[in-house]
C-alpha cells in the first residue's frame, strides 16, 4: 500500500462521530438541505431527464430511489441520477483552492448506499464528513485542473470512501476501494473548454456513480492495482507529471475545521467564481442607471478565469454551461437585473440583446493585488465609466474565514424553501427542512426521501 493510500485508509477508520463538533454538524446540514433544493429545482432538466432514462427499475437486492420520482433502481444508478440533479443546475457547495472540489457530487453516492442499507442519518453525517474531507483536502493542495484532468477520479475517491466506511469496509478492502476508483475513472479536463457541453454537470456524477461501485466491487473481493497514487504509472506520475503531494487530512480531530465548514454555499446557478462578481454587480447597480453605462471594466482572480479571457465563446455563449462560466455574462445579468436565477438561465437570457450590448461594453483585468491573495480570498472590482464622464467603483471580497464564520443553515433554509417553492407543497418542503434539521436522530432516511415526491413528475 502506497502512504497516501495508507493516510486516507487510516483517515476513514480513525474519525467517529463524536469527533465531529455541533458547528460542523449543523454546517453539513446545510449544505443537505442546500443540495436537496438544488436537486430537486434541477429535476426536469435534459441532462436529469437523459439519466434518469437510463436507470431500469429494480425489485430485489440493494436499491435506492431517485428523488423526486421515487422511483427504485440500482444504488450506483440511484447515485448518478440524483448526483446530476445536484450538479446541473450549478448550485452545489464548492471549495476552490489549487483545483477544483464540488464536493457534494458524492453526497448522492452515500445517500444511496445509506438508503439502501437502512442506515441512519446519523451514519449519514458521519459518511458526508469524509466524502467533503477526502475531495477538499486533496484540491487543497494538488492542482490536477491545470495539469488538464477533471473532477472526476477526485469524487470517485471521495464516493468510495464514504460508501466504503458505510459498507463496513476492513482496511484492505478500502485500499482496493480507493484503487477501483482512481484507476478506470481518469477524466479530461476538455470537459470544461470551449462550448461546454452537457457533460460538464455529469463529469462529478460519473465519479458518484463509480465510487459506488468501487466500494460494492471491493466488499465482494474484487483487488484493485497496488500503488494507485505513487507507482510507475500511478496518480502522481502520469496525471501529475511526477510530482507527489501530502494530501492534508486531520492527524487530531481537536479543534479541528472541517472541510463541511468550509465550502460556499451558492446562491446563484453559476460558477464558483462568478458568485462574487454577481455579488459585486449587484452591489454596484445600486449606486448607477446601468444605461447609463459607457464602458465596465471587471477586475477579478488571474487563477480563475486567465484560461478565459480569450475563449470567443464566453463573450458570447450558445449553451447555459457556457454561460455560467462567463465572467462577463454573469456580471452583465446581474447589472441588468440584479440577480440570476434557473430560469433565467433555462430561457437562455444570457442570449438576449441587452445582454450582450452590456457585455460587448466590458474589459478584463487580471490584477496581482487579485491574485496575491487568491483562492483564500475572492476579490471582484467593477469601474463603469458612465456617459456624463463620471467613473463609479464597486468592489466585493469573500474569504474562507468568512465562510467558515456561518454554518450556512439559514442562508440553506431560504435557498431550499425559493428553490422548491412550486414543486413541493408547504407540508413537505417543511417536513424537509425539519428532518435535515434533526438529521442525527433520524432512525432511517425513508421519510426525508418520501417527502421529495414532486407534484408533478413529468
Amino acid at each position: 500500500m502506497d502512504a497516501t493510500t495508507t493516510r486516507l485508509v487510516e483517515f476513514v477508520k480513525r474519525l467517529r462521530y463524536e469527533d465531529l463538533s455541533a458547528r460542523a454538524l449543523e454546517a453539513a446540514k446545510a449544505r443537505v438541505l442546500s443540495t436537496f433544493g438544488a436537486s430537486l429545482a434541477a429535476y426536469d432538466m435534459p441532462p436529469v431527464r437523459i439519466v434518469r432514462q437510463l436507470a431500469q427499475p429494480v425489485a430485489a437486492g440493494p436499491r435506492a430511489r431517485i428523488l423526486g420520482s421515487l422511483a427504485q433502481t440500482t444504488p450506483d444508478m440511484a447515485a448518478f441520477v440524483n448526483s446530476a440533479m445536484v450538479r446541473c443546475l450549478d448550485m452545489s457547495d464548492t471549495y476552490v483552492m489549487e483545483a477544483v472540489s464540488h464536493p457534494a457530487d458524492a453526497f448522492a453516492a452515500i445517500f444511496a448506499v445509506a438508503e439502501a442499507h437502512a442506515l441512519s442519518g446519523r451514519d449519514l453525517l458521519l459518511a458526508m464528513a469524509i466524502i467533503y474531507e477526502v475531495q477538499c483536502r486533496f484540491v487543497e493542495v494538488v492542482p490536477y485542473n491545470h495539469h488538464g484532468w477533471d473532477q472526476t477520479p477526485v469524487v470517485a475517491l471521495g464516493a468510495a470512501l464514504g460508501c466504503g466506511w458505510l459498507l463496513e469496509l476492513n482496511e484492505e478492502q478500502l485500499t482496493h476501494a480507493i484503487a477501483l476508483a482512481i484507476a478506470p475513472n481518469i477524466a479530461l479536463n476538455q470537459t470544461r473548454t470551449g462550448t461546454l457541453s452537457m457533460w460538464k454537470g455529469m463529469a462529478g456524477p460519473q465519479g458518484a456513480r463509480a465510487g459506488v461501485h468501487a466500494a460494492y466491487m471491493a466488499r465482494a473481493g474484487m483487488t484493485g492495482p497496488d500503488d494507485i497514487f505513487e507507482g510507475k504509472f500511478g496518480f502522481w506520475n502520469q496525471i501529475m507529471e511526477g510530482h507527489a503531494y501530502e494530501v492534508p487530512l486531520p492527524r487530531s480531530f481537536e479543534n479541528h475545521v472541517y472541510a463541511l465548514q468550509q465550502t460556499m454555499i451558492k446562491s446563484f446557478p453559476t460558477r464558483f467564481n462568478c458568485q462574487v462578481p454577481v455579488f459585486t454587480a449587484q452591489k454596484l447597480r445600486k449606486m448607477i442607471d446601468i444605461n447609463s453605462i459607457e464602458s465596465l471594466k471587471i477586475e477579478s482572480i488571474r487563477q480563475a478565469f486567465d484560461r478565459w479571457m480569450d475563449v470567443p465563446e464566453i463573450w458570447k455563449p450558445e449553451t447555459r454551461e457556457t454561460a455560467d462560466h462567463s465572467l462577463p455574462c454573469t456580471v452583465a445579468m446581474g447589472l441588468i437585473d440584479g440577480t440570476i436565477t434557473p430560469a433565467m438561465m433555462e430561457r437562455g437570457r444570457f442570449k438576449d440583446p441587452d445582454v450582450l450590448q452590456l457585455m460587448s461594453k466590458c474589459k478584463i483585468e487580471l490584477p496581482d493585488e487579485f491574485a496575491d491573495v487568491a483562492p483564500e480570498t475572492r476579490c471582484c472590482r467593477l469601474t463603469a465609466r458612465l456617459k456624463s464622464g463620471e467613473t463609479v467603483i464597486a468592489e466585493y471580497r469573500r474569504s474562507l474565514a468568512d465562510d467558515i464564520a456561518d454554518t450556512g443553515w439559514e442562508q440553506a433554509v431560504d435557498k431550499f424553501s425559493h428553490l422548491t417553492r412550486e414543486l413541493l407543497g408547504a407540508e413537505a418542503q417543511q417536513g424537509i427542512i425539519t428532518c435535515a434539521r434533526g438529521l442525527e436522530n433520524e432512525r432511517s432516511l425513508d421519510q426525508l426521501i418520501s417527502l421529495t415526491a414532486l407534484r408533478d413528475t413529468r
